[in-house]
């Protein structure tokens, strides 16, 4: 089997968002609700996120938490 380092195109599913951001799968949903959260990319019946949306995330509250 040849496993691969993820890139930034790489697409991660909702298990992996739950690992990454220590957060519930219902919150996560919940800021897709409120604009807050990238939507994800619909693959037949899976939803996806790519690593670097969901990155830009991550730094754009950083830089918010830092400006405050």
């Amino acid at each position: 089997m040849h496993i691969t380092s993820p890139t930034p195109d790489t697409l991660v599913g909702i298990a992996t968002l739950v690992d990454i951001l220590q957060r519930s799968r219902a919150s996560i949903y919940t800021d897709i609700k409120n604009k807050t959260f990238p939507k994800p990319l619909k693959l037949g019946n899976s939803s996806r996120w790519r690593l670097s949306e969901v990155m830009a995330v991550i730094d754009r509250l950083s830089d918010e938490r830092d400006a405050s």
